[in-house]
């Protein structure tokens, strides 16, 4: 089955966010519990989110196990606590695709959005640590709102995957 859209390229600028680190193994269901987390953070120090929640995925493929963070954009850098990191999304030129189908289907769409860069010849940012395979930007943002939406059917998540400064060479 097909969930993507035909990918494009965009530029971003950083930005700022907020943000909790997490493992997970496969699903990313336990990400709206981490937003909303991360959204009572945010009102409880009377910052409001600049833009949509995200996941953000540094490690997909250790040990059955991916490193994520699951975080809302700010307006500035704010101090972070001991749950809760504060950073900068990368700012650059990213393979954007928009995923539109169940969340458990997500991977689908992740996945080929890689087979378009490798199939495009284009390059993602991404750096190695000893075996492990780390992204520099490999992004997914809820168009849907998690902790609105019910139905599982027809979520919109926006991909975004960080290409290497040089892929216009």
């Amino acid at each position: 089955m097909h969930y993507m859209n035909e990918p494009t390229i965009e530029a971003r600028g950083e930005q700022p966010y907020v943000g909790i680190t997490a493992r997970i193994s496969g699903h990313i269901g336990q990400a709206p519990d981490l937003a909303a987390e991360v959204l009572s953070w945010l009102s409880a120090r009377n910052e409001s989110p600049a833009g949509l929640p995200f996941i953000r995925f540094w490690c997909l493929d250790d040990n059955d196990q991916r490193l994520i963070e699951v975080g809302i954009p700010t307006k500035k850098l704010l101090a972070e606590d001991q749950r809760i990191l504060s950073g900068y999304l990368p700012g650059g030129d990213f393979a954007h695709a928009i995923h539109i189908g169940p969340p458990e289907q997500f991977w689908v769409s992740a996945d080929a959005l890689v087979g378009w860069l490798e199939r495009e010849g284009l390059s993602a940012a991404l750096r190695y640590e000893a075996e492990t395979k780390i992204w520099d930007g490999h992004m997914a943002f809820f168009v849907t709102d998690p902790l609105e939406k019910k139905s599982n059917d027809d979520w919109a998540i926006e991909l975004f995957v960080l290409l290497l400064a040089d892929h216009a060479a």
